[in-house]
């Protein structure tokens, strides 16, 4: 008889888990760039009712909830989202706290310190919103792509890139951000691999003691051209000696899903290796 009920409990257990993770949702609130790229690439733009100021536009009108840092929690509300989706990237825990206690199911992607971490925290999106199918074909996709980059390359990358993602002050990629996989994958190294932090402030001459072969200035809008005349000012560096100063206009390039990743990397190793690949 106990058997039979605990047989019975697990049986209803398991058909609770299952109806928990087939759950619908209709309305959703999107927190980040890259959760609302996320959510485009698996086919639940519809789903979308809210996004920030800074995310992905598409075609579909959208409801404008804030930024990043500060989503309007008023606006949230009037939308009467079924599920709000946020990543620790970037958002404030303080604010996903406070959506939580107000009673809102609020979903919270890992931060993604490599390639990999991109693709399983893109599965464990699209788990929780019944797209798994379409995120296996993704980041399948993806996966071979980025593979086939890197084999084409020679092994043992010595070019050191310099990532400029933000002049005022001056801000770069630490050994700790997945911005080095875009390195590894490019056969390339970060010039700041060594420090063990995702994103920091450096100053100009540690820059130039650090000497870089290539300088990707990312995002950096209407001054890009401005911090790019800057920069060749110092002509003893690597970079301005051969000429290699770049500017790539990505909003997600360093906020990226697997699809996109496989994308701006293919910038990178046309930067670093537009001989191999015959400006293809």
């Amino acid at each position: 008889m106990i058997i039979r009920k605990s047989i019975f409990v697990l049986i209803i257990l398991l058909i609770s888990v299952f109806f928990i993770y087939a759950k619908e949702y209709s309305r959703i609130v999107s927190l980040a760039p890259s959760v609302t790229r996320s959510l485009y690439e698996l086919g639940a733009e519809s789903c979308v009712k809210g996004i920030t100021v800074f995310c992905p536009k598409e075609s579909i009108k959208k409801e404008i909830i804030g930024t990043l840092l500060e989503p309007n929690i008023e606006k949230i509300a009037y939308i009467k989202p079924d599920l709000i989706i946020a990543s620790k990237d970037g958002n404030i825990r303080a604010a996903v706290d406070k959506l939580q206690r107000l009673g809102f199911e609020v979903y919270v992607m890992e931060k993604s310190g490599s390639f990999k971490d991109i693709c399983s925290n893109y599965y464990d999106l699209a788990e929780k919103i019944n797209k798994v199918k379409e995120a296996a074909n993704i980041i399948s996709k993806a996966k071979v792509y980025v593979d086939g980059l890197r084999a084409k390359l020679s092994k043992g990358g010595s070019l050191r890139v310099f990532w400029e993602i933000g002049n005022s002050p001056l801000y770069t990629a630490g050994g700790k951000s997945f911005a080095n996989d875009y390195n590894f994958y490019s056969n390339t190294v970060n010039a700041y691999s060594d420090i063990n932090k995702n994103y920091f402030q450096v100053v100009t001459e540690d820059v130039m003691n650090r000497n870089p072969d290539i300088m990707v200035l990312v995002n950096l809008g209407n001054i890009a051209k401005e911090e790019l005349s800057f920069w060749r000012k110092y002509k003893m560096l690597n970079a301005v000696k051969n000429n290699r100063i770049f500017i790539i206009d990505s909003e997600d390039m360093f906020a990226p899903t697997p699809l996109t990743f496989a994308e701006n990397l293919s910038l990178l190793v046309k930067i670093a290796h537009g001989d191999v690949f015959d400006g293809k």
